[in-house]
């Protein structure tokens, strides 16, 4: 049963416009980061592979690049194999949807336990797969990605969020203490 209107928190009640700022930073990050990932291969396509190169080595310092196991738009892989690319786009799903989920100024966040069970899809797929056991395939790495990236926005969101604060408060300390001298 939904609650009452009169429990209605509003997003900017709990900590000023900071936490919305951060929210905004963190949403515009990842959809760069996606927008990237969709770019290597339509710059590819296009002919511009200066372009297209940078884009595919952003993403191959943390990223295995093969590309029998990425999604491929015009004939070329996306920027990420589909694990990572399932990793983040559950990511930019999670934290775009985050205000849905919880007050912008919220800075605790949920039990570790929560993140290791958004793993354990992800580590199972992979496992199975280096065992023989299991063929995974784009959808199964993908899918397994996502719920873990979406998951991992309940951790990072609220973590930038109190981040935010300790500098902001480091700033202030640091500006009174040059104001003593």
């Amino acid at each position: 049963m939904p609650a009452p209107i009169s429990n209605y928190v509003p997003q900017l009640a709990a900590g000023g416009r900071r936490p919305a700022w951060v929210w905004a930073a963190v949403s515009a990050g990842a959809l760069f980061i996606l927008a990237v990932m969709f770019a290597a291969p339509l710059l590819a396509a296009g002919g511009y592979v200066f372009s297209a190169r940078a884009a595919y080595a952003f993403f191959g310092a943390v990223c295995h690049q093969m590309p029998e196991r990425s999604f491929h738009l015009l004939g070329h892989p996306l920027a990420a194999c589909a694990r990572c690319a399932g990793l983040y786009a559950g990511f930019a799903a999670g934290v775009l949807l985050y205000p849905l989920a919880r007050p912008l100024g919220a800075r605790h966040v949920p039990a570790r336990g929560w993140l290791f069970a958004a793993a354990a899809p992800t580590a199972l797929d992979f496992s199975l797969g280096l065992l023989g056991v299991w063929e995974n395939t784009h959808l199964s790495r993908s899918l397994t990605g996502a719920l873990l990236g979406a998951v991992a926005a309940l951790y990072v969101v609220p973590g930038l969020v109190d981040l935010s604060y300790a500098a902001r408060l480091r700033a202030f300390r640091v500006g009174a203490h040059a104001s003593e001298q």
